[in-house]
């Protein structure tokens, strides 16, 4: 007698699963019950659970496991057992210890999420890889990375920009603009003077006009006869 077909077996898994979820509030024996029939229908078929069905569903009774709800979750950390020795103890190594006695590093351990079924109180554990160690060379290789990041930017900005070969260019132009305002500066300040030794002699005609109009007579003066 032939097993039924994919689509029969997996048509009758999703009935299993949706008449047990219904009844899981209401009937949680008939639930349990059901769950467990689908479980047995899997492993009769030879399909093995993923971690996600294994922490939903006991794989003892069959209750669907909710944390909160008489089930409960926990996470636990495993740490490595690391065997020291005692102060002031020394090993001598000889040619059969060194090939007997090799302690090799244990492997890292990650996180362990521990479900406890509120039904038959199982305990069902998922174990995750653990995490990669940090190591100076890790480090290392994030600073190379970054570095490596910042000089592919610095083209990006200079390209936007003014480019690098013209600096020498703008110095001598500032250069030749700094000579500039030197130039038109001296220009303006012998301008400036021309223009004060005309005032001041204006002045002095003005005042030699005016004494001259007021002084009565012939419109000598002191000098004049100092002259003669």
């Amino acid at each position: 007698m032939n097993g039924p077909s994919s689509t029969e077996l997996s048509a009758t898994l999703d009935f299993l699963t949706d008449a047990a979820h219904l009844l899981a509030t209401t009937a949680p024996e008939t639930s349990a019950f059901l769950m467990n029939q689908r479980g047995n229908l899997m492993f009769e078929n030879e399909l093995s659970q993923s971690d996600v069905q294994r922490q939903h569903v006991c794989s003892c009774c069959g209750h669907i496991m909710i944390p909160g709800q008489g089930s409960t979750l926990k996470f636990e950390h495993q740490k490595a057992v690391r065997k020291r020795t005692k102060a002031g103890q020394k090993f001598i190594k000889t040619p059969v210890q060194t090939k007997r006695q090799i302690h090799l590093p244990e492997p890292r351990k990650g996180p362990v999420k521990r479900i406890t079924c509120g039904h038959c109180e199982k305990q069902t554990e998922i174990k995750f890889p653990a995490p990669p160690p940090i190591s100076r060379r890790s480090i290392n290789l994030r600073t190379q990375l970054q570095q490596q990041q910042q000089q592919q930017q610095a083209p990006k900005t200079t390209a936007t920009g003014l480019k690098p070969n013209t600096a020498p260019i703008l110095g001598s132009l500032g250069g030749l603009s700094a000579q500039k305002p030197t130039s038109s500066s001296s220009a303006n300040s012998k301008k400036r003077a021309k223009s004060r030794k005309a005032g001041l002699q204006a002045l002095l005609d003005q005042s030699s006009n005016s004494s001259k109009a007021s002084r009565p007579g012939l419109g000598l003066s002191l000098a004049d006869f100092m002259q003669k």
